[in-house]
């Protein structure tokens, strides 16, 4: 899983193995945690290729114990707990550069963003555009409220952004 974490794979293979080795290994008091990829991948909507794979991890205070299970429930050699424990050692993942938390995110934003000269075209000309479907109310014309209400929003938001770009 992870290098920080307190589980180790122990066993790899179909699911229906999975599920029976979890059974002897919950009947014998050890907590195990199964992670199946391709399981995932179709619940999240993603096609899979995988191979119907589950991974069980243990804890690594009874990864010992739990290889002994695995190696007997699944094979027909005995190893000792001395040839496990050094099995076990070995598996451990490299020792890899933690992983350091950081503030800055993955997508920086700017503090001042740029603005496309057509985006600042197009704020102005809806400025100008609304202002103009709003003139017949200086000449004491009657609108209708809609318009009224949409083109004086488009009016103060286009003029905000306008404002607010040439400010900074």
């Amino acid at each position: 899983m992870i290098k920080d974490s307190n589980y180790e794979r122990v066993y790899t293979g179909s699911e229906l193995n999975v599920k029976f080795l979890q059974n002897h290994l919950k009947e014998a008091g050890i907590h195990s945690v199964v992670r199946n990829d391709g399981e995932s991948a179709i619940r999240a909507g993603f096609g899979t290729n995988y191979v119907n794979q589950a991974l069980v991890f243990v804890e690594k205070e009874n990864l010992v114990k739990a290889k002994h299970m695995v190696e007997k429930i699944f094979s027909n050699t005995e190893l000792s707990d001395s040839e496990l424990e050094e099995q076990a050692t070995q598996s451990r993942l490299e020792e890899e550069p933690n992983v350091t938390e950081t503030t800055d995110t993955l997508i920086q934003k700017e503090k001042n963003p740029k603005r496309s000269v057509l985006n600042l075209a197009l704020n102005a000309g809806l400025l100008l555009y609304s202002l103009y479907r709003l003139y017949p109310l200086t000449q004491g014309e009657e609108l209708p409220t809609f318009r009224i209400v949409l083109s004086g929003f488009i009016a103060v938001f286009c003029g905000y952004t306008l404002i607010k770009h040439f400010r900074n």
